[in-house]
């Protein structure tokens, strides 16, 4: 059935050879996906010499990188791009957080993107952003790429059939898991903060942060390691160094925007677990912002500035 609804060429084995015995460094990169995150990652990858094309519905240019307008969620064009890709990057958002825009952000991607690769480039290396909300540990322990994967939430849990699709094909493929995201439009915990929200819970309540720009300068990282050493692992968590409850970055928050925790305290009971980014340090990898005090000191830097006098 899928052969037959995807009836589109092919580049013969011969051009993928000769793509393949070029400097691999030089090879482009497709990106699919160019919302904010999407955007910084295939900036970074321009940034690294990278040629790199992105795909979005819409037309919208992003700085150094050539934007093609598809629905990545039909079958892939032949012509797609000039010349083979030799890193793919799936970083999609779900439209709706039900299991329909899940399913639109994840699998139906996965799936069509699947059999263009397959068809185009077999060797293309596949980078999924994923989240680690695939984890369902909750009893505060640190959790690594070794810990299982098996998340109770129905979009956790097609996030990740996501995975296991790509690391179960034949595309070689890694997936990363980033933390929760912050940064410029991302400020749910500064906004949160400056309500004077308050945790009752006596039992440490753990987020996992890392800056928007970091996972994108993670992300060209592992690709440029993968091109240069031929190394890849299946699974990365793209976290910062330093897990923190809530109960502690919230204050810290509001004595940073000098707010005083008027508001109610609140019970959240629930578990939570704290994300392990040991692996990808052991890369090299260099954060702008290793914890959360020094990206959230910059955001409120930042948010100081736009404000008149």
């Amino acid at each position: 059935m899928i052969d037959s609804f995807y009836a589109f060429g092919h580049y013969h084995s011969s051009e993928w050879e000769r793509a393949s015995l070029m400097d691999t460094e030089s090879m482009p990169a497709l990106m699919v996906g160019l919302g904010d995150l999407g955007s910084r990652i295939a900036r970074q990858l321009a940034a690294a010499s990278i040629p790199t094309t992105g795909v979005r519905r819409r037309t919208e240019p992003v700085a150094g990188v050539t934007v093609v307008s598809h629905d990545v969620c039909t079958p892939w064009p032949r012509d797609l791009m000039a010349r083979p890709p030799a890193d793919v990057v799936f970083c999609l958002a779900p439209p709706e957080r039900t299991d329909a825009g899940y399913e639109k952000a994840y699998l139906e991607p996965a799936r069509a993107g699947l059999h263009w690769l397959q068809q185009q480039a077999p060797q293309a290396h596949v980078w999924l952003i994923a989240s680690t909300s695939v984890y369902a540990q909750q009893a505060g322990e640190w959790v690594d790429e070794t810990a299982i994967a098996a998340p109770s939430r129905s979009g956790a849990a097609l996030i990740r059939a996501a995975e296991q699709l790509w690391l179960d094909s034949p595309q070689p493929a890694t997936t990363l898991r980033p933390a929760g995201l912050y940064g410029p439009g991302r400020e749910y915990l500064l906004r949160q903060a400056e309500q004077g929200y308050r945790v009752a819970d006596a039992q440490p309540i753990y987020t996992n942060r890392i800056h928007v720009d970091d996972v994108a300068r993670a992300v060209a990282h592992l690709v440029q390691r993968r091109r240069r050493d031929g190394v890849a692992e299946a699974v990365f968590n793209l976290a910062d160094r330093k897990p923190v409850a809530l109960q502690t970055l919230l204050p810290h928050l509001q004595q940073q925007l000098g707010v005083q925790m008027t508001g109610e305290a609140r019970h959240l009971r629930r578990g939570s677990k704290r994300i392990s980014s040991a692996r990808l340090a052991a890369t090299g990898f260099q954060w702008l912002y290793p914890d959360w005090t020094l990206g959230y000191a910059d955001l409120i830097a930042q948010r100081r500035a736009r404000q008149p006098d």
